[in-house]
């Protein structure tokens, strides 16, 4: 058996990775500069862990397991501080937006060479993700909550959305990671699943087909981790704002609350769930989507009612301030159109100053 029993992971708590861009002064990517700047930063401390990853100029920044997202927030600071002190200038977004077709270069090792080898010529344009994981106690509680945030990929998608560009061009998406990422094999929206039963089974039958070697090569945009205990919520671009990842880290931490203590009978299809899906990557928060209830309705209603719930779940522990930052976002035009007439005013150069600067805010 290639999936390993769930082991319980706390009860509610989060962890967050960030995919950070290595970039020079004027937010172009370092390319073979980056490795050695990577093996020089790559640490553990009391704020967490500092590693590579499969792109050369790019950085991953974990966290420890925290009660709330206000403290992972602050563990991420101390990370991207950290790197920082070491001469690195980061950049946070999806997709590098002048990075070109090819441009990508990669790091090698043993799992990386196999994933390499299979993506082929896929894996050639630098992408970068913000990724939570919600610690479940067991693993009925754990499908649950896969249950509860699986309708909400696209809500989550869409508020993390910020990367229109790519290779220099509007890409005409919310975010092109999406585009890139869905390319990927096995990457998915998370399949229709009620119990760990039907997730073992649905993975074994994908590895067996895949010839993987184990759970960790099934990329669903939304997995659970069975050694860690938590569920990985996969989907978002990586974002720059601090208080942003915060409100985005609690968001998810609420509707996995609010999943299992009032458990919604109603599931979304796999075929609906991606069609929402990819109007969320296409418009962002500008479009319509099924809801659980399957009507249409505008996708900012339905984040509306989604973070009113995610904060009545929180405010009884004291973990629902970070949500502030969500309701704000609503209140505006989404990130992609920020960057857009950023570009239609002061030009490309301009936003990559603006995302490394955003990046580098460590009160922002």
């Amino acid at each position: 058996m290639r999936v390993p029993p769930f082991r319980g992971g706390g009860e509610f708590t989060v962890g967050v990775e960030e995919e950070l861009m290595l970039v020079d002064e004027a937010g172009e990517l370092l390319g073979t500069g980056g490795a050695a700047l990577v093996d020089s930063m790559v640490a553990s401390s009391a704020h967490g862990v500092l590693t590579g990853e499969v792109y050369v100029d790019q950085v991953e920044l974990n966290t420890p397991v925290h009660l709330g997202a206000e403290d992972a927030a602050r563990s991420l600071r101390g990370l991207r501080a950290s790197a920082m002190a070491q001469g690195a200038r980061l950049l946070a977004a999806g997709v590098h937006p002048t990075a070109p077709v090819g441009g990508a270069v990669l790091a090698s090792s043993p799992r990386y060479d196999r994933i390499v080898d299979e993506y082929a010529g896929l894996l050639r344009t630098p992408t970068a993700a913000l990724q939570v994981h919600v610690g479940l106690p067991d693993p009925e509680t754990a499908m649950l909550a896969y249950r509860g945030l699986r309708h909400h990929v696209p809500l989550l998608r869409a508020l993390a959305a910020g990367s229109p560009h790519w290779h220099g061009m509007d890409s005409g998406l919310a975010s092109a990671r999406s585009a890139i990422i869905r390319s990927y094999p096995r990457t998915t929206v998370p399949p229709l699943l009620r119990t760990w039963d039907d997730y073992v089974t649905r993975t074994e039958s994908v590895l067996e087909a895949a010839e993987a070697p184990d759970h960790t090569y099934v990329w669903w945009e939304m997995r659970p981790r069975p050694l860690l205990g938590t569920l990985e919520v996969r989907m978002m671009d990586a974002v720059a704002p601090l208080s942003v990842v915060a409100g985005l880290t609690a968001l998810v931490q609420g509707i996995a609350r609010c999943a299992v203590e009032s458990p919604d009978p109603a599931d979304l299809p796999d075929d609906v769930l991606a069609v929402n899906d990819h109007r969320a990557s296409r418009y962002g928060l500008e479009t319509r989507v099924v809801d659980v209830d399957r009507t249409l309705r505008p996708l900012r209603e339905v984040a509306a009612r989604v973070l009113a719930d995610a904060r009545v779940a929180l405010a009884g522990d004291g973990l629902a301030a970070p949500l502030d930052a969500v309701e704000a976002m609503l209140a505006r035009p989404g990130e992609p159109e920020r960057q857009r007439r950023l570009v239609a005013e002061h030009g490309m150069p301009a936003l990559l100053a603006d995302l490394a600067d955003r990046t580098s805010d460590l009160d922002g």
